[in-house]
């Protein structure tokens, strides 16, 4: 049976009964059932397939045990790596065995999935790497290890199935730093938060936001890190200051401040808004009249306006007070202090922290910082949510053009510029692949939207109508000066020129007139116009520059757009064009307007244009 064929007895069995459907499958041998196993897009249901809509970056398949996921990814990822040589795929599960054991080896792993579609893979499972014949590779990952997925890059990747399970009610902070420190902290700390995500190279690196943010005083304990709440302060009184360890005469306290400058002026802190459906926050506070460094915080967890604004004030209040330094020796039995813990005295502020400590022969000689008490809370709006409309994406049109070499210098290797745009609002660059016979490259399209259509009419004389494929952009008009200096530089077929008035003439169409045509040795383009020619106004920010080896030289080069197949292709010349030397007038169509009898104003006007357009240095 062909694939055709048996399509087409697919669609007749849609419509058939149940009972001519178990009187087919009676009939079909072990080799026809193995065959229409393999061609899993005849019968798999709707959503076992990938998206047909254009510009699509995330498939996710939200389903059930029995579904079909593992089947479906599985069918996906070995059709990218059979249809494009030397793919590069992340294959991601909770774990290496689950990677190995479920999306490589199971029963709709990949190496059974090649089998029934008669490829033979190489599979490496020391290295965790699959590869195909025509050198796709696919590489396992774990999401108990995601800093692995760090630097290496992939062109597509599947995720094994994940699940998300939240707390009934906003967990407390207490519980989220047991949790994230493995029980290296006991914290009773109550105050709730309505998420976190704890992540860093280390315990320390996820904890510190939070300790920081919400200033939690943790003292060290054995291997354990507990708050200082837990522990009662020591008292100290007058008669404890002023030890010596010979009885010397000692001063009872040192009090001094660090320098102001060493305290924060400004302090912002990051956070994201529950109440701006969870968009990302950020609260300030500042000293005036204060010159001082600026510091920044990033909370991964979630607060409203008010508690981010409390906390912000909080921390700013809480470093300005601890330029406070205070030391005091006293007698053997504090010895035991560490740092993290807390004393009482009689004098302002009453309660103070250990921030180091010493022994000095049987005298403990500590250093103190204030322990700042956070304050009412502040009222905040937290303002309105930004809204994010998912546009989907349009039709992706590209376009390979070979410029003329407008320096009059031949070029150290032959590049091509690619030329994107769609007809919906917005713009994201997208990956494309470069071939010309053996040589292949990975590329994007630029990083704005190119101006980019068609002409409506054919180029005669000194008028044409063009027709833009986004309907929003706009042309405009210019004057002399703004031509002379390369503004309105487009090219239409493989002709250069300039134009210097618009007519709107609705729905994303303009008649262009006061043509200045033939600009950089194009003049042999004057009259090969058509309908449909390529309309592109130069603008090296929506152009992307390809470089290729000089060997492409008279080779066909093809860009192509791998998740849709959209390409643009074009034939690079033997030679670069240059602007001509020579002093010969060029003159313009029948009707049209003459550029000038005279190549020093046409090279002026080209260069002018040139260094206007970035193709050149001034």
């Amino acid at each position: 049976m062909k694939f055709e064929q048996v399509r087409l007895v697919f669609e007749w069995l849609r419509g058939a009964t149940k009972e001519i459907m178990q009187r087919f499958a009676a009939k079909l041998t072990i080799a026809d059932l193995l065959r229409l196993d393999a061609w899993f897009e005849l019968w798999a249901h709707e959503s076992q397939v990938p998206p047909k809509a254009e510009g699509w970056r995330v498939w996710l398949m939200r389903a059930g045990r029995g579904f079909g996921k593992t089947r479906a990814g599985a069918e996906w990822v070995h059709g990218l790596a059979s249809s494009r040589p030397r793919a590069r795929i992340a294959l991601v599960g909770a774990t290496i065995a689950d990677a190995r054991s479920i999306m490589v080896e199971g029963v709709s792993g990949l190496l059974n999935i090649a089998k029934l579609h008669g490829r033979q893979l190489n599979w490496e499972p020391s290295l965790g790497r699959l590869k195909w014949p025509n050198g796709s590779e696919a590489q396992l990952f774990s999401g108990d290890n995601a800093d692995g997925l760090r630097g290496p890059e992939h062109d597509f990747a599947w995720v094994l199935t994940f699940e998300v399970v939240a707390d009934e009610a906003p967990p407390l902070l207490g519980a989220v730093l047991q949790d994230a420190s493995a029980g290296l902290i006991d914290c009773d700390e109550t105050t709730s938060i309505g998420g976190y995500a704890a992540m860093g190279p280390s315990i320390s690196a996820a904890v510190e936001p939070i300790v920081e943010t919400f200033g939690i005083d943790l003292r060290e304990e054995g291997s354990i890190l507990r708050s200082s709440s837990t522990t009662p302060a020591q008292t100290v009184i007058d008669d404890d200051l002023g030890c010596s360890a010979d009885n010397g005469r000692v001063t009872r306290f040192e009090r001094a401040q660090t320098r102001a400058r060493s305290s924060p002026s400004s302090l912002s802190l990051s956070y994201y808004e529950a109440q701006r459906d969870y968009q990302l926050g950020l609260s300030h506070s500042d000293v005036i009249d204060q010159f001082g460094t600026e510091a920044k915080i990033e909370l991964p967890g979630v607060l409203g306006a008010s508690d981010a604004r409390t906390l912000t004030e909080d921390m700013m209040a809480r470093r300005w007070a601890r330029r406070d330094k205070l030391v005091l020796r006293l007698p053997p039995r504090f010895i035991t202090l560490g740092p993290g813990a807390q004393i009482e005295l009689t004098n302002s502020p009453i309660r103070w922290q250990v921030h180091r400590s010493t022994v000095d022969g049987m005298v403990a000689v500590v250093e103190l910082r204030p322990v700042w008490r956070t304050q009412a809370a502040l009222a905040a709006d937290p303002g309105r949510a930004l809204a994010t409309h998912d546009v989907v994406a349009g039709e992706l049109s590209m376009a390979l053009l070979e410029l003329p070499d407008l320096r009059g210098e031949p070029a150290s290797s032959p590049t091509l510029y690619l030329a994107a745009s769609t007809p919906t609002a917005g713009w994201k660059p997208v990956p494309v692949e470069v071939s010309c016979g053996a040589f292949m490259a990975s590329s994007r399209t630029a990083g704005r939207k190119a101006v980019m259509g068609h002409a409506a009419t054919r180029l005669t004389g000194d008028s044409v109508a063009v027709q833009l494929i986004d309907v929003d952009q706009w042309l405009n008009s210019c004057d002399d000066h703004d031509l002379t200096g390369g503004a309105n530089l487009a090219l239409i077929g493989d002709e250069l020129l300039q134009f210097a008035e618009v007519q709107p003439l609705g729905a994303g169409r303009f008649r262009l007139t006061r043509l200045r045509r033939g600009l950089a040795g194009t003049e042999r383009a004057l009259a090969g116009h058509a309908i449909g020619d390529l309309f592109l106004l130069i603008n090296p920010r929506s152009m992307q520059p390809i470089a290729l080896p000089d060997g492409a030289r008279g080779s066909v080069v093809t860009v192509t757009r791998p998740t849709t197949g959209v390409r643009a292709a074009t034939t690079l010349r033997s030679r670069q064009s240059r602007v001509r030397e020579q002093a010969a007038a060029v003159a313009a169509a029948p009707g049209g307007t003459a550029i000038d009898t005279g190549v020093h104003e046409v090279i002026v006007q080209i260069l002018g244009a040139l260094r206007q357009r970035g193709l050149m240095d001034a």
